[in-house]
């Protein structure tokens, strides 16, 4: 019998993995603040693109 509305967990991916490595890089090096988030915002609105693609082909 099968379990209806069964969650399933999201798979990172290579390029999930990819995009967190680089944001803990950014975050390590000694850069002034202001360029680290300027540098984060792009790779933030990568790595939810990323994530809410790789859900939607797990479900």
């Amino acid at each position: 019998m099968e379990k209806k509305g069964k969650r399933t967990r999201t798979k990172f991916t290579w390029e999930l993995w990819a995009v967190v490595i680089i944001g803990a890089i950014i975050f390590a090096l000694p850069i002034h603040p202001d360029y680290k988030w300027l540098l984060a915002i792009p790779l933030y609105g990568l790595f939810i693109f990323l994530y809410y693609r790789a859900k939607k082909r797990s479900s």
